[in-house]
């Protein structure tokens, strides 16, 4: 009998073995790296009809424009730039994001604690497949905007300035050093220890970037490796798992929620759980409607709006444009009118973002639930959606005039306005009326 069991045992340990092989999670050294490949595919075959309607939306046509209009832009700058602009502090500020910024897409998922956890030491392989899928696109994004912003600089700063072909590397070099410090941060076993480090490796990031661009080369590889020796050292002091299993799932699943909330502007998706942040700076504005029965669904959308990821894209929209408008405003380029093409690109970019708030409880089974009017939802939304459109068109048309009217510029200024307008007022309200009431129930 006993021998009759182990072989059954044997058996089915066997057939188990090989249903793991078939979905990827094999017991041989080839296939944990081929599990990457395969989630990566799937991944790419589930939003690839996406992107397609996307394309059929117009947004080629748009991106289009925009790049005319910065090539424009971009071609103005360089004619007439001055000797006093702050281009170090702007070489900073823009390329410091490009170089510390080390996203990691992993296709990691909640089941994969339970059934590759006991492969953890060789998920190396897998780790190394996700550094090189996005480590590659970063270098090439670092470079192009490194060869976007030498000219300027070459111009500016003239014979001392740093050769493209010495920049791009050394460049590489603080990109690939950055790769390995946010390794490292997602091992940390605090978020406040993960938290301090990422905040003090863009701060050196940036004082690397204002060094290479201003002091001789050797004193910058100087404070370059001092900066790298005082960081390694730091980074043995905090406590690290092994493998940030639960990290890596819940960046993998921010990162689905995001081009899922990007898709949704276009076309109606599956929504997962979205992620509940309290932010307290915004939590007021919910507590100011009345509280009153026919206020339920503005009550309700207005804290999804503000919980959700959607509502700090649109305060992270909201700082990029301001900041974007108060580059272009305070240079005075095309007379004012470039900064109130960013006012209106950043407008438009907002409000097809919070039309995704739409999706939002569509699934959810409560609104059949509750005896609430149909018409009521569909107006509130819209109400809000509009709403918040317009405040924070508003404010980067504040930081709009502020910089402009001062200068006499008075044109581009009330133009930009009354283009706003227009889209918020007419253009938005009749895009949401076409999205029928009863896209809700099918």
């Amino acid at each position: 009998m006993s021998g009759n069991r182990l072989e059954s045992e044997t058996f089915l340990w066997k057939r188990h073995s090989t249903i793991l092989w078939q979905k990827g999670i094999t017991m041989n050294g080839r296939s944990i790296k081929a599990l990457w490949s395969e989630r990566s595919r799937a991944f790419r075959k589930e939003s690839l009809p996406y992107f397609q309607y996307m394309i059929m939306s117009g947004l080629p046509g748009f991106l289009i424009l925009l790049l005319i209009l910065g090539s424009i832009g971009y071609g103005t700058l360089f004619r007439n730039v001055q000797p006093d602009f702050p281009i170090v502090a702007i070489g900073a500020i823009v390329l410091t994001p490009f170089l510390s910024w080390s996203p990691l897409r992993t296709w990691l998922q909640q089941p994969d604690i339970v059934f590759l956890m006991p492969r953890e030491q060789e998920m190396g392989g897998y780790i190394s497949k996700s550094w090189r899928y996005n480590g590659i696109g970063g270098f090439i994004g670092a470079a192009l905007i490194i060869a976007l912003y030498w000219p300027l600089y070459d111009k500016v700063i003239g014979e001392s300035a740093l050769s493209l072909a010495l920049l791009i590397p050394i460049a590489a070099v603080i990109k690939g050093v950055n790769m390995i410090g946010s390794w490292k941060e997602r091992r940390m076993a605090w978020p406040g220890a993960r938290q301090a480090s990422r905040l003090l490796r863009w701060v050196g990031t940036a004082l690397l970037i204002a060094v290479f661009l201003t002091a001789a080369l050797w004193k910058s590889l100087l404070f370059m490796l001092l900066i790298i020796a005082a960081g390694w050292a730091a980074l043995r002091l905090p406590q690290m798992h092994y493998f940030p299993w639960e990290r890596l799932i819940t960046e993998e699943e921010r990162t689905r929620k995001r081009y899922y909330t990007l898709f949704s502007a276009f076309i109606d998706v599956p929504l997962s759980p979205s992620r509940i942040t309290r932010r307290r700076y915004l939590s007021w504005i919910a507590n100011r409607v009345p509280y009153l029965n026919e206020n339920t669904y503005k009550y309700l959308y207005t804290n999804s709006l503000l919980r959700t990821e959607l509502g700090g894209m649109l305060v992270r929209m909201t700082v990029v444009g301001a900041v974007f408008i108060l580059v272009t405003g305070e240079a005075r380029w095309l007379s004012g009118w470039m900064a109130a093409g960013m006012y209106l690109l950043f407008l438009l970019v907002i409000g097809v973002q919070t039309v995704a708030l739409r999706s939002v409880h569509k699934h959810t089974v409560w609104r059949h639930i509750y005896p609430l009017p149909s018409a009521r939802r569909d107006h509130s939304l819209n109400g809000i959606i509009i709403t918040a459109t317009a405040i924070c068109g508003a404010l980067m048309w504040l930081v709009l005039a502020l910089l402009l009217i001062p200068a006499g510029l008075w044109q581009p200024t009330v133009g930009g306005l009354a283009v706003g307008l227009i889209y918020v007022l007419w253009l938005l309200p009749a895009r949401l009326r076409r999205k029928k009431s009863d896209d809700f129930d099918e």
